[in-house]
């Protein structure tokens, strides 16, 4: 399996990232290629990391899709069916 993420995709991985000169690794993460900074607060913080780092290596354990890229809502269509009002089943 490539490591490559495209921009925009959500990966399960362990990320190997750099904060002043040091490397830490995270293991089991759901990443978002949005760019080349990983900034996700609750793993950081574990690390004493207050601010975005810079990712060095993605190992990709599986591949979760993409983001949604319209911004519009869903339409919905109502229930026409009526319900018995004794049992509750549609009718």
């Amino acid at each position: 399996m490539s490591n490559k993420v495209e921009k925009g995709e959500i990966v399960f991985c362990d990320l190997t990232i750099i904060h002043k000169n040091i490397k830490h690794k995270i293991e089991k993460v759901v990443y978002k290629n949005d760019g080349c900074l990983f900034y996700k607060r609750s793993y950081l913080e574990k690390l004493k990391i207050k601010v975005p780092v810079k990712i060095e290596d993605i190992k990709v354990i599986s591949r979760l899709g993409f983001e949604k890229k319209s911004k519009d809502f869903t339409e919905v269509k109502a229930n026409n069916e009526k319900r018995n009002k004794t049992t509750g089943a549609y009718e």
